[in-house]
């Protein structure tokens, strides 16, 4: 797993979650990154959506990507970029 930014919360990239986002287009990576680093600060930003029956795990969207998010104190990781 890789550590993204030092901001309040310690992200952290899946390997799945990352070899999804190295094949997407360079646009969308910058777009990806953009969601990390805010959901770095506030993990739960407006818009952001908890997934019912799943503890801590949130979705959180930016046009056709979506990020799905697991936060566990100060850490949170990264699992699947749709």
């Amino acid at each position: 797993m890789n550590n993204v930014t030092a901001a309040p919360y310690d992200i952290k990239i899946a390997p799945a979650a990352r070899q999804q986002i190295l094949v997407l287009p360079a646009k969308s990576q910058k777009m990806i990154f953009k969601i990390v680093e805010a959901i770095a600060i506030n993990p739960r930003p407006h818009g952001a959506k908890k997934i019912e029956g799943m503890t801590g795990l949130y979705s959180s969207s930016v046009e056709h990507i979506r990020l799905i998010y697991k936060i566990e104190e100060q850490e949170i990781l990264v699992l699947l970029v749709k």
